[in-house]
């Protein structure tokens, strides 16, 4: 089938730098096509035959999906399914400069030269708050284009720090998306502290399975990993606040005083209130 080159110039607002379209059918996006910008788009409702880069895979309601330049992709009808999605177009310019923005701590490279398109399945109500906020886009006059760039830029820079900072490496072993849902949910603060009960109740499988998965494809254990969260945070309260060091440990979920020194000595090479001052900063003196 012959492929279709889709053109920033042909179809994105220079000044507004947005493309935004609501398909409430598969009919006007079932030719094989690449651009020359940069898209993201949210299955809202059912299921789709989404064909990209020479594989083919089912994508059902509540899949965010980014797709890149040199990704070859269109949709077919999987069985009697019906499909609606949302999608939205932007230029290689908005991405450039919001990674630029990000910094070197944001590893755009695993986004922008994976094989397959990274993608990240959504809860329900991430997904309905994800659709009003394309849905309040409309509600932007169309005369006022620098607020439409203003409202995508933002969207898009919530879109990419909440859902792709920690996106997997495609060209390696495909990570199961349970397993990245349940790791993203653990660096909410109300998970980490809950501790690795917690953990058990938001995966849904077998505390082995979860330790051979994790051991597996992230090279720690489970309970490591919400350590290092609460070490993690725990610095920085100390560098970034004057709350009490008790009071911090068990904020952090640590119940054993001597035992949250222990780790955080081991990880840091500081006890807590040596590394507090050494890095803590104010411009009011605490």
């Amino acid at each position: 089938m012959k492929v279709i080159r889709l053109k920033t110039k042909e179809l994105i607002d220079p000044e507004s730098e947005i493309h935004y379209a609501y398909h409430k059918s598969l009919a006007s996006i079932t030719t094989p096509h690449n651009h020359d910008f940069y898209e993201i788009f949210l299955i809202t409702k059912g299921k789709a035959l989404h064909r990209i880069n020479g594989k083919q895979e089912v994508l059902s309601e509540c899949d965010l999906v980014f797709i890149r330049p040199a990704d070859t992709h269109f949709y077919e009808k999987y069985y009697d399914e019906n499909c609606e999605l949302i999608n939205i177009a932007f230029p290689a310019t908005s991405i450039l400069k919001l990674f630029n923005y990000f910094g070197e701590g944001f590893n755009s490279n695993k986004l922008l030269q994976s094989i397959y398109p990274p993608k990240f399945k959504l809860s329900q109500i991430e997904k309905d708050i994800l659709v009003s906020r394309f849905e309040k886009l409309n509600t932007v006059s169309r005369l006022n284009k620098q607020k439409m760039k203003t409202e995508l830029r933002i969207l898009l820079a919530d879109i990419f720090s909440r859902y792709f900072v920690h996106e997997k490496d495609s060209m390696k072993e495909e990570i199961p998306s349970w397993l990245t849902k349940v790791k993203f949910e653990m660096t909410h603060k109300e998970n980490f502290t809950a501790g690795i009960g917690k953990m058990y109740e938001l995966c849904g499988r077998t505390p082995e399975h979860l330790s051979r998965s994790f051991r597996k494809y992230f090279k720690e254990s489970p309970t490591d990993y919400i350590t290092n969260l609460r070490l993690n945070y725990a610095a920085n309260l100390l560098s970034n606040s004057d709350e009490a060091i008790t009071n911090i440990a068990m904020d952090c979920g640590f119940e054993n005083l001597s035992h949250f020194y222990h780790l955080f000595k081991k990880k840091f090479s500081l006890p807590p209130k040596e590394f507090r001052t050494k890095h803590q900063k104010s411009i009011i003196p605490f």
